[in-house]
């Protein structure tokens, strides 16, 4: 494989795929065990109110905090101060301590250890409860000896939470910012509105455990969630298929590349960047490096880095070259010294969303774009939910429908295009980060008023039965197809309409399925081993028609909920007791869609639903289920 002259590359991608997996398995077990019992104690060292007003720039300073002591990065006065740490927090694993050697700010931090390896972890507790509706939490962390770290806001019990599931490179052993961006919703729609307490954890994949802790803070978010979409390795694809795609949406995004592989076999050449470049795009710096660049001399790491910067500028990428992805996600104390004196952004490796704008903008985390399936889809729609960043890195862009490994297929790029843009997400650039450029203009005249008379008209109606497979031609009008089907046979049933499954299922079976369909000639697949009957209708849907929110509704197998009128976003709350698959899918009247849940096996959480005006949620299932719709 091609690995833009970065020989780390190829076991970097391995990396980022091996630490996803181990924290999807990890991450259940982390919240379970921090939720217990988390409003056993009470009081804490967290101030309810908060106790700092001040307002500062995030470097090294004597200029004093919230409590008259010294400041030092990565404490910030920005903000409202939740614990200073000035008296020793509630141990919630291993040990809790507080040291005065790691204070950040006033006159000690908080250290959490555990020698067996097992985790270590401490609680802010908050009586009266914290409003973080239009706030985001950030935090200085010192991982001496961890290489994960979790955050659970608890909202305001054990059921309803949100976590922060932050990847740091093994070697990394000093200071940063962690922004805690929120990575997965196990359970009930929490209530930010009323966070009763943070944990914070930290593990070390069985080895010692030991990070200091220290001002935990929150600052206003923003109005709108962000995402900035980094093309590694500047290839042609990315011009000749990506560009364009983007354009037709007004977007921009980033190219991290090492400049001295610009115009190789393959990659793009100064030309095609620079008119990236008019377009809005930041060509970035990733230097090639024959070693990972923590394993050098810091002097070395810094010819590395200032090199790479000065031949972007050199050939006019001045605004871009301010921006770093760090060559194989590698990083220690000393390449993070260096990052900062060289450049204004770094990103490099997560696996969690950041809160927008990021204290923290030289540890910026990223995630793997064509992970789409495994977690992209679900931080797209948190980050739009909770107004943060997500930052999605991805390589070559393939028409295939079996990309290689670093690949992504077209359909598959499409689909997340499709779902940032239904998410209505802000796609920026690094550049648009730092120069404050990230607030787009509103859309104030959106109508969200119940519509009357007809939405959709009726259209064509189809009945069909067999025995085995069929294929059929059918015609349709834009609207919705309804389809109503049965099965009477042992093994495997599926109907496909144009490719798009509407079923999928196995043994003697009844069920329907809905799609918005936008009118022509489409292929009607059917295949079962029994006799079947299946009927595609298309009716008449008229304002009347539309079920106000709340909605709650329960089944078995195949079906679909709606329409109800939904002007913004809606919370569901699906539940599916089989073992099969459990496949969720919002439509809209507007031939909109957003997968929401696609699992296997039992199921029992809550989800968000960009949705806009009449919707109805398509279900797929192999047991009984449940829905609950309400208003987000």
């Amino acid at each position: 494989m091609d690995n833009g002259n970065n020989t780390g590359f190829g076991s970097s991608r391995r990396r980022l795929l091996a630490a996803v997996g181990a924290t999807s398995a990890t991450l259940a077990g982390c919240t379970d065990f921090l939720s217990e019992d988390e409003n056993s104690g009470n009081g804490g060292n967290g101030d309810d109110s908060g106790n700092g007003n001040g307002e500062g720039n995030g470097d090294d300073s004597d200029d004093g905090g919230d409590d008259g002591g010294e400041t030092l990065w990565p404490a910030i006065d920005d903000g409202e101060l939740l614990a200073d740490f000035e008296e020793e927090p509630n141990r919630r694993t291993g040990e809790v301590s507080v040291s005065s050697d790691d204070a950040r700010r006033g006159s000690q931090a908080a250290v959490i250890e555990d020698e067996e390896g097992e985790s270590a972890g401490l609680t802010v507790y908050f009586s009266d409860g914290i409003d973080l509706t239009e706030h985001d939490v950030s935090f200085a962390a010192k991982p001496e000896a961890a290489n994960r770290i979790v955050v659970e806001f608890v909202a305001p019990g054990r059921e309803s939470r949100l976590t922060t599931v932050r990847t740091v490179p093994g070697e990394y052993t000093g200071w940063f910012r962690l922004d805690c961006g929120y990575e997965h919703k196990p359970g009930d729609e929490p209530d930010l509105s009323n966070v009763t307490a943070i944990n914070i954890l930290a593990t070390n994949d069985g080895r010692p455990i030991k990070m200091a802790v220290d001002d935990l803070r929150k600052v206003d978010s923003v109005d709108n969630g962000k995402a900035i979409l980094l093309f590694h390795g500047g290839y042609e694809s990315q011009y000749e298929i990506a560009a364009d795609m983007l354009e037709e949406r007004g977007w921009a995004a980033a190219v991290p590349l090492p400049p001295e592989a610009i115009g190789e076999s393959g990659r793009m050449d100064v030309t095609q960047l620079q008119e990236l470049q008019d377009r809005g795009w930041d060509i970035c710096s990733n230097p090639s490096t024959t070693t990972a660049l923590s394993d050098s001399p810091q002097d070395r790491q810094r010819t590395v880095l200032e090199n790479s910067k000065n031949m972007l500028e050199e050939q006019g990428f001045e605004d871009g070259a301010r921006h770093l992805l760090v060559p194989g996600d590698r990083m220690s104390e000393e390449t993070y010294e260096v990052v900062r004196d060289v450049h204004e952004t770094a990103f490099l490796f997560g696996s969690c969303p950041s809160t927008m704008p990021p204290t923290e903008r030289h540890m910026i985390p990223h995630i793997w774009g064509p992970s789409l399936h495994d977690g992209v889809r679900r931080h797209i729609n948190l980050v739009d939910q909770y107004n943060q960043l997500t930052v999605l890195r991805m390589q070559r862009i393939v028409d295939t429908d079996d990309p290689e490994d670093g690949e992504m297929s077209l359909d598959e790029f499409e689909h997340l295009l499709n779902h940032l843009e239904h998410r209505g997400l802000d796609v920026i650039t690094p550049s648009d980060l730092v120069d404050g450029d990230y607030e787009r203009e509103t859309d104030d005249d959106v109508d969200d008023e119940r519509p009357e008379g007809t939405i959709l008209e009726a259209g064509r109606s189809y009945e069909f039965e067999g025995d085995g497979s069929a294929t059929e031609t059918v015609e349709l009008d834009e609207g919705v197809a309804v389809a109503s089907f049965s099965h009477d046979g042992d093994d495997e049933f599926v109907v496909e309409l144009d490719g798009d499954v509407l079923a999928t299922t196995a043994g003697q079976t009844t069920g329907e399925s809905i799609r918005p369909v936008d009118g022509g000639s489409y292929q009607l697949e059917i295949a079962g081993d029994g006799e079947w009957l299946v009927d595609l209708s298309q009716p008449e849907i008229h304002g009347e028609d539309l079920e106000e929110l709340p909605v709650e509704r329960s089944g078995n197998g195949a079906s679909f909920v709606g329409p109800f009128w939904a002007p913004d976003d809606v919370s569901l709350s699906p539940t599916h007791d089989g073992d099969g698959e459990f496949v969720v899918t919002g439509y809209g009247a507007d031939g909109s869609y957003e997968q929401l849940v696609d699992q296997t096996g039992s199921f029992d959480s809550s989800r968000s639903y960009a949705a806009g005006g009449a919707v109805w949620i398509d279900i797929e299932a192999d047991g009984d289920w449940t829905l609950a719709v309400e208003d987000a």
